[in-house]
């Protein structure tokens, strides 16, 4: 078998399109996913700051209910 010692010439043009297009799209994706994950932070967020309010309106109605209780 007879090896030639000619270089083998690739137009490496089309490949790096190709590469900046995927990067392109897993950029769009990952930005995508990133602004998803940030807007389901916020809403757990806002439901975690509802229920903390929640929870200390139903402990200062406890606490006045203990004040004004009739017991002996």
């Amino acid at each position: 078998m007879n090896h030639t010692a000619e270089p083998i010439t690739v137009d490496a043009e089309p490949y790096i399109a190709r590469l900046g297009a995927q990067l392109t799209e897993a950029w769009g994706k990952a930005q995508a996913e990133l602004a998803l994950a940030r807007e389901e932070n916020a809403v757990r967020a806002a439901r975690e700051a509802a229920k903390d309010q929640r929870i200390t309106e139903l402990e200062a109605a406890l606490a006045e209910l203990q004040n004004t209780s009739t017991r002996p």
